[in-house]
């Protein structure tokens, strides 16, 4: 991970940690699921930014590693986490996770898998892994299906200052599979939407890394188009985005 891509969420981590989205339970569940469930297996969440996805793989009960580069971030995954035992911590990045040689049974990562530098990641999780480690790359990806949710594409677009060469839309399904090459990963979509009030639509827009910040000239103006978004499209207070939340599971040798 570039330096870039660990410090652009430092000022992001707090509304990151509030309003971005959790993981379907099914897709949770699979996982568990995957290996065995086993309590002995150890699990690392690679790039676990606040926690989000950590919370509910913690709930497993088996020993997961959270390393995550961002000392924002960081301490909010702590906090979140507090009340889990069998979470620790690991100041480290996907392509240098400190973690020792052949310690992990599965490997996630949510969100994030689209920042590294895959040459030199596989090259660690193959370090790190066991036999028969499995590595999970998760994403939520938005859906751009109903009215309200192109015009919240569209927004995002009009200033979001790299929002096209950032986004997890920009990694391609083969740079994924050319991953895990030789072997094929199994791929599965699950489904899930979240019904937002008008904060926690603006907070979610705005915890976007590509998003203008309080600083910005033109912080003032994107307010007020969220607000005329919000007011077009609401229905008893909510609107709706909804996400398919993609899958890849495989070995990687």
């Amino acid at each position: 991970m570039s330096r870039d891509s660990v410090s652009r969420f430092s000022h992001k981590a707090a509304l990151y940690d509030r309003f971005r989205p959790h993981y379907p339970p099914e897709l949770v569940a699979f996982l568990k699921a995957s290996i065995a469930p086993d309590p002995g297996k150890t699990v690392a969440d690679i790039a676990a930014g606040t926690g989000i996805f950590t919370e509910q793989i913690a709930q497993w009960g088996n020993p997961v590693f959270v390393v995550e580069p961002n000392r924002a971030m960081s301490r909010l995954a702590r906090r979140r986490l507090s009340g889990f035992k069998n979470c620790v911590f690991v100041n480290g990045t996907a392509e240098s996770t400190g973690l020792p040689s052949q310690s992990i049974d599965l490997i996630v990562s949510a969100q994030a898998f689209h920042w590294f530098d895959l040459t030199k990641t596989k090259a660690e999780f193959q370090r790190i892994g066991r036999h028969n480690l499995l590595v999970a790359v998760v994403w939520n990806l938005r859906n751009t299906d109903s009215s309200f949710e192109q015009a919240y594409e569209s927004l995002i677009r009009t200033y979001g200052m790299d929002y096209l060469s950032l986004s997890q839309r920009r990694m391609d399904t083969e740079e994924v599979l050319s991953f895990f090459a030789p072997d094929s990963p199994e791929y599965r979509v699950f489904e899930h939407a979240d019904d937002l009030t008008f904060e926690q639509l603006r907070g979610r827009m705005l915890s976007y890394s590509f998003m203008p910040g309080e600083t910005s000239p033109v912080y003032e103006e994107l307010l007020e188009e969220i607000t005329k978004m919000f007011n077009l499209y609401q229905e008893d207070g909510k609107v709706r985005l909804s996400y398919k939340t993609r899958l890849f599971i495989g070995g990687i040798h």
